[in-house]
């Protein structure tokens, strides 16, 4: 199958403008990004040949409108099943990376039954089980560095990092979206106390996809979610850091494909 061609639009969700691309062939996938949701995601055009993609930017975030009633990633998730009935979808499949893992995690936890399967892709939301480094200390550079693992990958990742502040536009959605970050995953750092309690109540099957070399949030930080999601499996991406979607595009897309068909 060829890749199918991806439209935009802002989405009206009780009155907050939520911009939304979305395009593919099959069953809906509910994809929630990280931290910066404009940066490039090479395994979406092979993942819309399967499925009807809609990844949208987080309230707050990137080209989405601020959103008042947001103080947590509880209440993003809240505001993501509003989405899903202003879509009119009323059971989707989810993946989330990162950021956009926590709160995947923490929609199969407030609504269960709308979820069909769960793919969580180096999630943040459990407390790291080993030292992590934080980000938020960390130049635009000095991020894109740690993130990426693949030599060609980080090299463009860089490069894309140094002439960002050349871009205003593009620069002010990028400090907008960190901000935000910020304001969502300070305190308590990347994580929720609260949630590894609740998972208990994810119904659906779930897959973990950690890059083998991710050094903001390491592969042993699987084993807290395997802990608390005793139906869940992990795959390890070789060659690829703590955004495998960019770096091994093909086979993150293959490991999607096969666990949500």
């Amino acid at each position: 199958m060829t890749a199918q061609a991806m439209a935009a639009e802002y989405i009206n969700v009780r009155n907050i403008r939520i911009w939304v691309a979305h395009g593919g062939e099959g069953q809906p996938l509910l994809y929630l990004p990280g931290a910066a949701p404009e940066f490039d995601d090479p395994a979406l055009s092979l993942i819309s040949q399967d499925f009807h993609v809609y990844r949208p930017h987080h309230p707050g975030f990137g080209r989405s409108d601020e959103d008042p009633a947001v103080d947590s990633v509880v209440d993003l998730a809240f505001r993501y099943l509003d989405l899903l009935d202003a879509l009119g979808l009323d059971r989707v499949h989810v993946a989330g990376l990162s950021l956009g893992g926590w709160i995947a995690a923490q929609i199969a936890v407030l609504a269960p039954e709308r979820v069909a399967k769960l793919v969580l892709v180096c999630p943040a939301g459990l407390r790291p089980p080993v030292p992590v480094p934080d980000m938020f200390t960390m130049d635009v550079v000095e991020l894109a560095m740690l993130v990426h693992h693949e030599p060609q990958v980080r090299k463009e990742a860089v490069a894309n990092m140094c002439d960002l502040a050349g871009d205003t536009e593009r620069f002010t959605r990028y400090l907008r979206s960190r901000a935000a970050t910020a304001h969502l995953g300070w305190n308590p750092y990347l994580h929720d106390p609260k949630l590894a309690g609740r998972l208990h109540r994810v119904r659906s099957e779930v897959l973990l996809v950690w890059g083998a070399h991710d050094q903001l949030l390491p592969p042993e930080c699987a084993l807290a979610w395997q802990q608390a999601l005793p139906r869940s499996r992990v795959e390890l991406i070789e060659e690829a850091g703590h955004r495998p979607q960019a770096e091994q595009p093909a086979a993150f897309a293959a490991l999607m494909r096969d666990f949500l068909t």
